[in-house]
C-alpha cells in the first residue's frame, strides 16, 4: 500500500500523531496517580517535621502549651492529607480528560485516513 502525501493526507497523519502523543501522556498521568495513591507521601518539610521543635514552636509552646501545638500539628497533618487527596483527584480528572479528548479524535482521524486510501485506489 503506497501513501499519496498530499495536504489532506499529512493533515490527518498529523492530527493521528498528535492524538496518540496525548493518549500517551494520559496513560503517564492516569499511571502515576495510580502509584501516588497505593503509595501516598507525606511531606516532613513543613513546621512539624521529624526532630527536635524549631525555636519558635519551643516559644509558641511556652506561651500556649504542649496541647496547643499537638491540636495544631494534627490539624496540619489533616491539610496535608486533604491536600494530597485533591492532588490525586485533579491529577485523575486531568489524566482522563487526556484519553476523552484524544481517542474519539484519534478514531475519527485514523478512519477518516482508512477512507482517503480506499478513494484514492
Amino acid at each position: 500500500m503506497r501513501i499519496k502525501w498530499n495536504l489532506e493526507h499529512f493533515y490527518f497523519y498529523l492530527v493521528c500523531f498528535i492524538a496518540l502523543i496525548l493518549i500517551i501522556v494520559g496513560a503517564i498521568s492516569l499511571t502515576q496517580t495510580a502509584i501516588a495513591y497505593v503509595t501516598p507521601g507525606y511531606d516532613f518539610s513543613g513546621p512539624y517535621g521529624p526532630g527536635e521543635l524549631s525555636r519558635d514552636l519551643e516559644q509558641w509552646e511556652e506561651r500556649f502549651g504542649a496541647e496547643f501545638i499537638a491540636e495544631e500539628k494534627e490539624r496540619y497533618e489533616t491539610l496535608l492529607e486533604e491536600n494530597q487527596r485533591r492532588r490525586l483527584i485533579r491529577d485523575l480528572v486531568s489524566g482522563l480528560a487526556f484519553f476523552g479528548v484524544a481517542a474519539p479524535v484519534y478514531i475519527y482521524h485514523w478512519r477518516k485516513i482508512g477512507w482517503l486510501e480506499s478513494e484514492d485506489n
